[in-house]
Parts: C-alpha cells; sequence; structure tokens
C-alpha cells in the first residue's frame, strides 16, 4: 500500500477494491481481538446443523482466526482462508494445539485453489461483500467446487431491517487493551436503501482523514432465495438467535427477522432440500 488506504466513502463505489485495505488496517486497529463466546456460538452451530462428527470444513473469510480456532477445538479439520493481514493472528492461533486441526490459507475466495471437498463450508460475517454478481460468483465457486454432496453451506446474512433503523448513528470507542495499534474510535453505521447496503465507518479521533468503511450487501431472506437461483444450492433453515425461524415469523411471532442485525442460514445442494429452495 502506498499513501493512504482507499476508503470508500471516498470512492462513493460498492466494488472489491476497498476490501484488503480495510482489513489489512483493522489487523492493526483490532489486532487478534477475538469475540470468543461468538465463535464458540458459531462452532456450536456446526455442530448442530451439520450433524455430528468431526468434519473437514472451510471456513471463508476467517479474519483472525478465532471462529475456525472454536470449530477445530471440537475436532473438526478446518481450513481457514483469509484475504488480509489478519492471517497472521490466525496463524497464531494454528500453532496451538487442537482436538482438530486448523490449517490457515492467506488468499483470496474467490481466486483459492483448494484441493478436495468439504462436508462443511462456512461464511461468518463476510457474505455481502462487493456486488450480487460477486455473491453469485461465491455461491458458484462453494457449490461447483468446494462442497460435497452430503454437506452444508452455514452463514449468517445481513439483514436490512436493522441497519436502515440504525442509519446515522455513532459511538465513541476507547482503544482495545493489550492492542498496541488500537486508537480511540467514532464508529458510524450508514446505510444506503436503494442498493440495500450497510456501511460501517471507523474513523480515528485523531486523524480523521485515516478514516475507512467497509460495506455489506443486505438481504432480506426473499432477496436471498432470488440471489440463489441457479447457483447449485438451495436454502434449507433460517435461525435467529439458534432457533428457526420461517417467512411467517416476521409476522406471526414479533419480527424476529425484523430485529435481527444478523440471521444464520444453511444451504445445501439444490435438489437436496425437498422443498425446491424454499424455507417455511
Amino acid at each position: 500500500m502506498t499513501g493512504r488506504p482507499a476508503s470508500l466513502l471516498r470512492q462513493g463505489v460498492y466494488s472489491l477494491a476497498w476490501v484488503k485495505d480495510f482489513y489489512d488496517q483493522t489487523s492493526t486497529w483490532w489486532g487478534p481481538n477475538t469475540d470468543w463466546a461468538s465463535a464458540r456460538s458459531r462452532a456450536a452451530a456446526l455442530e448442530r446443523l451439520a450433524g455430528p462428527g468431526a468434519r473437514r470444513v472451510l471456513d471463508l473469510g476467517a479474519g483472525p482466526g478465532g471462529n475456525a480456532a472454536a470449530m477445530a477445538d471440537l475436532g473438526h479439520d478446518v481450513t481457514a482462508v483469509e484475504f488480509s493481514d489478519r492471517a497472521v493472528h490466525a496463524r497464531e492461533l494454528a500453532k496451538a494445539a487442537r482436538k482438530g486441526s486448523l490449517t490457515v490459507v492467506q488468499d483470496d475466495f474467490y481466486t483459492v485453489r483448494l484441493e478436495g471437498r468439504f462436508d462443511a463450508v462456512c461464511c461468518w460475517e463476510v457474505f455481502g461483500l462487493g456486488s450480487d454478481a460477486d455473491q453469485r460468483r461465491l455461491l458458484s465457486r462453494i457449490s461447483g467446487e468446494w462442497l460435497a454432496p452430503h454437506g452444508c453451506v452455514l452463514m449468517d446474512v445481513y439483514n436490512p431491517a436493522r441497519p436502515a433503523r440504525d442509519a446515522g448513528k455513532e459511538q465513541r470507542l476507547s482503544p482495545l487493551p493489550g492492542v498496541p495499534g488500537s486508537v480511540e474510535m467514532i464508529e458510524r453505521c450508514h446505510f444506503d436503501p436503494v442498493h440495500s447496503r450497510w456501511t460501517d465507518e471507523w474513523q480515528p479521533v485523531a486523524d480523521p482523514g485515516a478514516a475507512l468503511a467497509q460495506t455489506i450487501r443486505c438481504y432480506s431472506p426473499a432477496d436471498l432465495l432470488l440471489l440463489l437461483e441457479g447457483s447449485g444450492l438451495a436454502l434449507e433453515r433460517i435461525e435467529v438467535d439458534d432457533r428457526e425461524a420461517t417467512f411467517d415469523d416476521r409476522v406471526a411471532n414479533g419480527g424476529a427477522l425484523l430485529d435481527a442485525w444478523q440471521y444464520v442460514v444453511k444451504l445445501v445442494p439444490a435438489g437436496r432440500d425437498g422443498r425446491g429452495g424454499r424455507a417455511g
């Protein structure tokens, strides 16, 4: 990188060009910071939704590696793919002895070449980067190259309702303890209703010109169903807070899907779901 990293807010575009700059910088700002409670919850979701027994797992966009490590701790053989410098932190976690195994590959999940098929493919907090075409490209790689015929895809999908409601809000955050590169930050929430995109802006208090942002395409469950058409994957289950949600829940149960920042989906090879890819 030369000069200041690229900010998508300054560029005003939704391409993937900002991704490496942002996440390389957050490797310094956030260090190996991992929400271990969330990581263990995701590992438990793998056990609950993919079934018992040790599995070969692919974790795409693994970040600093906490989710991958938590899955390896349960006995799974995990390959973690991370494009940015946050892979350095994941490699440190891979050095520890675990019940299963953890292998870290620093590469772009749109171009990486991996051997064999996986029983489960996980995308935690990375689905929605780039355009709809980028998501379809990723889904096609998962179904065509990586997912075993009996396997499943687990990923969380950002929901448009909460980012739209929180647009304009900001909070001031203190430096993270024990992270040398962490600084006092202002985090701001933006939402583009036309493109259904949440943008999360991070501005160092002492250096406003160094602000960077990430943007995620948000999908309602209905939007996701349309996106999946022709991908080779079908929607089998939606969960909010570890409980199954259906399209009717938005009305009947007080709007669990309307209140959630994210929901978790289980995808399976098309034709295996038994419901034509439609949930609930």
